[in-house]
């Protein structure tokens, strides 16, 4: 009996972290390369359940150096939108199966050009562009490649920390109980 209150507890902890996943936002790592590897953009960003694209961090390294500090937000979201320069359409949009991004993409915003912005979008299947907007031009204009993996969850790492004390625990149990009848 007490075994299966164990497993019974155990089992709805882990639905219980299930659902706080489902709430928060999902974290990704991205990472664009440039065809010619002269320029590389690495970094976060997190999207929530409507799957918005809702903030983006990293750097920029390469042909500039910057620090990617901001999402430009998308008033019509999911509809694509105009960046306020008017150089762009984005959508801020991740599709979580297939291509990331699609041809409207990510627009972002960094330090060192507060009044530009970037665009990322996808091109073709596996053929991404990172642009920059400065002064009604573009002075960045990279086609590439772009990776995006899922960053694990604290109620993940929290789940698995779980089930490895239960192991544990279980483990320590039965040890007790073989050892228990040769100290008598």
């Amino acid at each position: 009996m007490r075994t299966s209150l164990i497993t019974a507890i155990s089992s709805l902890a882990a639905m219980a972290l299930l659902s706080i996943t489902n709430v928060h936002a999902a974290t990704y790592n991205f990472t664009f390369k440039s065809s010619g590897a002269e320029l590389t953009a690495t970094g976060q960003f997190t999207v929530d359940a409507t799957d918005q694209i809702t903030g983006v961090s990293g750097v920029i390294t390469g042909l500039v150096d910057q620090t990617i500090n901001a999402v430009t937000a998308n008033p019509g979201f999911p509809s694509p939108s105009y960046s306020p320069d008017g150089l762009f359409i984005y959508d801020n949009v991740y599709h979580p199966t297939g291509m990331p991004f699609d041809v409207d993409g990510l627009l972002f915003v960094t330090a060192q050009n507060p009044s530009g912005y970037w665009n990322l979008w996808r091109n073709s299947p596996g053929n991404y562009s990172l642009y920059e907007s400065t002064r009604g031009n573009y002075p960045i204009q990279e086609n590439g490649s772009l990776s995006v993996t899922p960053v694990p969850e604290l109620s993940t790492w929290a789940m698995i920390a779980t089930g490895f004390a239960g192991l544990g625990l279980v483990g320590r149990r039965r040890r007790t109980g073989r050892l228990a009848p040769s100290l008598g």
